[in-house]
């Protein structure tokens, strides 16, 4: 799982290379690794081109137009407070005193996907399944309980979400107690999003 504050694969707004550069390389001469846009939508503006105002970690606000037209055909549904992952995204740069922009360009909508939670939201739970991953990959201790925190004993198997997966939990009392009381209800939904655009 990427950690979604390192800006190399998750670059804010004025990181973002500018759409005039040549990006197919990177430093080393190399094929160019692919980086992600996270922003919180604010606003959809869509009146004839789709258009949001979005927002990224470091509080920069700029606009994301797509040339593919009708972001409905693509699937995309701009709620405010989601989060936009535009892949390759570039900076263009306006003449005349105009805020920069972000450019989707024709046929590249379709890459464009949304994470149904706010952007502080998808930082802290990717940083909570990097850590899972991290430490299940090191074989490090034994899973806990998400509800409780109880570690797996010897010859037991958590009950792992079937909706996202990764939390797990040693009863159905803790489940239930997970997803009512202690937030898993509106991360589930957060988890399966990110796992679906980085498995």
């Amino acid at each position: 799982m990427p950690i979604f504050t390192d800006s190399t694969p998750f670059p804010t707004f004025h990181e973002l290379p500018p759409a005039s550069s040549s990006i197919s390389a990177d430093a080393s001469g190399g094929p160019k690794r692919d980086w992600f846009l996270l922003a919180q939508i604010k606003e959809d503006m869509t009146i004839t081109k789709p258009t949001v105002i979005a927002r990224d970690r470091s509080g920069t606000e700029f606009a994301v137009t797509f040339d593919d037209g009708d972001h409905r055909g693509m699937g995309l549904k701009f709620r405010k407070g989601h989060t936009l992952v535009v892949p390759r995204a570039t900076r263009t740069d306006r003449d005349d005193g105009k805020k920069a922009i972000v450019r989707v360009p024709q046929g590249q909508g379709a890459g464009v996907r949304i994470v149904p939670g706010a952007l502080e939201q998808v930082l802290e739970l990717g940083e909570v399944l990097a850590g899972i991953e991290g430490a299940e990959a090191e074989g490090r201790g034994r899973r806990k309980c998400a509800a409780c925190g109880e570690a797996e004993k010897e010859g037991q198997v958590l009950m792992r979400c079937t909706g996202c997966g990764a939390a797990a939990y040693c009863s159905k009392a803790c489940q239930v107690r997970g997803w009512s009381e202690m937030g898993h209800k509106a991360n589930c939904k957060v988890i399966r999003s990110i796992k679906e655009i980085w498995p």
